[in-house]
């Protein structure tokens, strides 16, 4: 077996050349899926076309990855700009940097289990999405 790794930095390629056909290439056929990833390879694919529709730039910037056994983790940074909806809001050309964290299970050199968590917060935040208050 090949280094968990390469199969993780296959993941964000094809994630940053926005080829979610392709990431059959490095998913099993049934990948568990937690938290943003979806439950499965078709929610996962779906939620990154939901990105790219919103963020058609979006480049995907893996900045750590981290090995132990079966699992790699990694710390992402996520830039582009709102230009479509997203989250009911229209595109407003706002640029959006935001971080996010995956823990990828690969057993023989696929990627098995998925757990995603993006700080939406920010990202809800850079948009405009937010409603702003004035304290009393």
């Amino acid at each position: 077996m090949s280094d968990p790794k390469t199969a993780v930095e296959k993941f964000y390629e094809l994630v940053d050349e926005q080829a979610v056909e392709r990431l059959d290439e490095v998913c099993s056929a049934d990948p568990r899926g937690h938290a943003g990833a979806g439950a499965d390879l078709a929610e996962l694919k779906q939620s990154f076309v939901t990105f790219f529709e919103a963020f058609p730039d979006l480049r995907t910037i893996p900045r750590h990855l981290v090995r132990e056994g079966d699992l790699v983790s990694s710390w992402v940074s996520y830039e582009g700009t709102h230009q479509g909806e997203f989250a009911g809001l229209p595109g407003t050309g706002r640029q959006v940097k935001i971080a996010g964290w995956d823990l990828l299970r690969v057993e023989d050199d696929r990627i098995v289990e998925i757990t995603q968590y993006c700080d939406l917060f920010t990202l809800m935040n850079q948009i405009g999405a937010l409603p702003t208050t004035t304290p009393a």
